[in-house]
């Protein structure tokens, strides 16, 4: 009933680009000092642009054993980077609302694309949740953070990224509602809720194999702990530039090795709409199995 309440309340508001616009130009400012403070001598400066200021990968041969892989979300920008960020400065003790603006701040630097505002939104929807004290499901809440996006910029229904970075975020709710405790068996149960979520986004795309998960278990973490903060690390101390380009190429050659059992082949996708239609089912299925598996027994 929430979802169908939210549903109604985002397709009844006007359509208007006009503040899509005008953070796009924004953020186009920004994309570019991002660009101009990157260490020009760095040897991989494309794969370094990449990481840390959402620029598009010019290397079709790594484009193409990413896309394998399933790591692509490494190097493009995605939820997923800021969530990481979220965690390293909350590691560093840095307060949420600072932690909010800086965020808020990057996404600009990486163009103001959707899946980076999603996930920005989605952790002001949990500060304002949680400062309201109102506990919330995983599920709602990246329902919520979705409908409020879309409300404010509508032009994004029509956004894969967008739906994409949903389905994601969405996958990644099964841990909490099945509550599992065990750090490995959370991440394990993420990674196939992942591979099984983005089946329909990527179906036709030639980028999902079952190899996917293992890769995304055990190899993306190590990397994304790695290659990412590297990255923000020489941005800032140049002299440090070296230990980016050894970690890379040491990356470039060990990311052929495990595409090479995987083929791309690319098919027919699915509309816009049947994929929409794919999140919708989902989060109606999140709700009918909470109330089966949870209700009422919390008090038991």
């Amino acid at each position: 009933m929430v979802i169908l309440l939210l549903l109604a309340f985002t397709l009844s508001i006007p359509s208007s680009d006009a503040l899509l616009k005008n953070t796009s130009m924004m953020s186009e400012h920004f994309h570019e000092k991002c660009l101009q403070i990157l260490p020009t001598r760095a040897k991989h400066h494309a794969s370094l642009a990449s990481l840390v200021c959402g620029e598009k990968i010019t290397d079709q041969e790594l484009k193409i054993d990413l896309s394998k892989t399933s790591l692509i979300h490494i190097f493009v920008v995605s939820g997923s980077h800021l969530l990481l960020i979220d965690e390293l400065l909350s590691i560093l003790k840095i307060p949420v609302y600072l932690r909010f603006l800086f965020l808020g701040i990057y996404s600009l630097l990486v163009g103001w694309q959707a899946p980076a505002v999603r996930a920005l939104c989605g952790l002001g929807v949990r500060i304002l949740l949680l400062r309201k004290s109102l506990p919330f499901p995983n599920d709602l809440i990246v329902a919520l953070t979705g409908f409020g996006v879309l409300t404010l910029f509508p032009a994004w229904w029509n956004s894969l990224s967008f739906l994409m970075s949903w389905c994601a975020a969405l996958a990644l709710c099964w841990p909490s509602l099945l509550r599992i405790q065990s750090s490995w068996g959370r991440a394990f149960v993420s990674q196939i809720s992942i591979f099984l979520f983005m089946s329909a986004p990527l179906w036709g795309l030639g980028s999902l194999h079952p190899l996917s998960v293992i890769y995304n278990l055990f190899l993306a973490p190590a990397v994304s702990y790695i290659l990412s903060p590297l990255g923000f690390i020489v941005t800032a101390l140049n002299s440090l530039t070296f230990v980016f380009d050894f970690a890379m190429d040491f990356f470039i050659r060990v990311l052929p090795l495990l595409s090479e059992p995987i083929e791309l082949k690319k098919g027919i996708t699915p509309t816009i709409g049947t994929l929409w239609v794919w999140i919708f089912s989902w989060h109606l299925i999140f709700h009918f199995l909470r109330l089966r598996l949870w209700q009422g027994r919390d008090s038991q």
